[in-house]
């Protein structure tokens, strides 16, 4: 008697769940992308790195700017680099206040983190450290993938290559770690950094094939820092023990 009376009154409670949403939640957080998410200015800011999943998002524009301006909320349908952005700041303080307007174009992205467009300054967006052909709301994001967001001078001129640091993410106590950096320009090809710093370790600067080798004694963040050229990724090194 009693599975007879509990199958049933089991099965209305899971079409209810069903019914208002409560059993999607898990599917919808599935289908999120994770990706690296760089934010960096011209003065050589480091705004904002780390990874953030990104899927749909429901994105309310509250400036004017870039000819476009605040307005009702949109849905931006898939994983996206302005979804990225977005989704990114409402977890991270360092990403807001987030400043967007909506117009002919779509989404423009108009300050990050207090950092504002001004005079002939914009955002670049680079993936996978290729510039873009099309705008934040419109470039599909990959697990994986690296967006960077840039505040670029000035329009009128061309774009810095971007530099990549690989390093280990655990070494011993005192270890001496030969670190290599790298430098991509705008359509993605790479050729060894010569003349890098790496900060966050005492080490020299990189030779022409891009390595380097530091000396780590505590858990530390590296960056890897070239004249005008865009800062490397940030690589937080642990102590192994």
């Amino acid at each position: 008697m009693t599975n007879r009376i509990t199958s049933p009154v089991v099965g209305l409670l899971l079409g209810l769940a069903m019914m208002f949403g409560l059993l999607a939640q898990p599917a919808v957080a599935a289908n999120k992308v994770p990706a690296n998410l760089r934010v960096v200015t011209w003065k050589g800011k480091i705004v904002f790195d780390g990874t953030v999943k990104t899927g749909t998002a429901k994105i309310k524009p509250n400036t004017d700017c870039l000819g476009g301006s605040a307005g009702p909320a949109r849905t931006v349908t898939g994983a996206t680099a302005l979804g990225l952005l977005y989704q990114a700041s409402l977890r991270y303080k360092a990403l807001r206040p987030l400043k967007l307007s909506d117009g002919d174009y779509g989404f423009g992205i108009c300050g990050i983190g207090g950092q504002a467009a001004k005079d002939k300054e914009w955002w670049v967006l680079r993936q996978n450290y290729k510039d873009t052909m099309t705008g934040a709301e419109t470039t599909k994001v990959k697990r994986g993938d690296k967006i960077l967001l840039y505040l670029a001078k000035s329009y009128e001129e061309t774009t810095p290559d971007s530099l990549f640091l690989n390093a280990p993410a655990k070494v011993r106590r005192g270890a001496s770690v030969k670190v290599r950096v790298w430098s991509y320009d705008g359509k993605g090809k790479r050729t060894p950094a010569a003349g890098a710093k790496v900060g966050g370790a005492a080490g020299a600067l990189t030779n022409v094939q891009g390595f380097t080798t530091l000396k780590i004694t505590r858990r530390t963040n590296l960056v890897a820092r070239s004249g005008s050229l865009i800062p490397s990724n940030r690589v937080r090194v642990a102590i192994r023990k």
